[in-house]
């Protein structure tokens, strides 16, 4: 018996539609995001890794960033919004504290290449926490990676006067 709402044409098209719909919800985990950072009055002293930037506590920002493993040990950063390797929108002359989580089970290391110098965390073993303080003290794009991994865990930082 024919239906003449319903035929092979109308299921084909929904089950292609329905394909598109989940690759587009699948895909969209997997763009890269703009984050901006938290202001906070003080900064986390309970993680275990800190570089030697100072910070200062009266006006500190927060950004928190995990070591993500994908398939067959590829690893990217990833924000608390679920971005892959996020660029980080900061404004310049504001102490950040980059708070650092590795669920992983392999080392890391976040580095801040900033004018032709590198601002460096302590390596993160597995399953250990740590945080990176970073002064943004001039405007420009920047980059960070994971000493590791460089080609996979890499992204931008944009610093902004406001």
């Amino acid at each position: 018996m024919d239906n003449p709402y319903f035929n092979k044409k109308t299921l084909t098209s929904c089950i292609i539609i329905s394909m598109l719909l989940i690759g587009m919800i699948y895909s969209s985990h997997y763009l890269v995001q703009p984050i901006s950072a938290k202001k906070s009055s003080s900064y986390d002293k309970g993680s275990s890794t800190s570089s030697s930037a100072s910070a200062s506590t009266s006006n500190t920002s927060s950004i928190a960033l995990n070591a993500l493993e994908l398939k067959n040990e590829t690893y990217r950063w990833q924000n608390t919004s679920e971005a892959i390797n996020p660029t980080l929108h900061l404004i310049a002359n504001t102490d950040y504290v980059i708070k650092i989580k590795n669920p992983t089970d392999t080392k890391h290391e976040l580095i801040i290449t900033s004018n032709g110098t590198e601002t460096k965390s302590n390596e993160l073993k597995p399953g250990k926490n740590g945080k990176l303080n970073f002064n943004a003290n001039s405007t420009g794009t920047f980059e960070y990676h994971c000493e590791y991994h460089p080609d996979t865990m890499k992204g931008i930082i944009e610093i902004s006067s406001q």
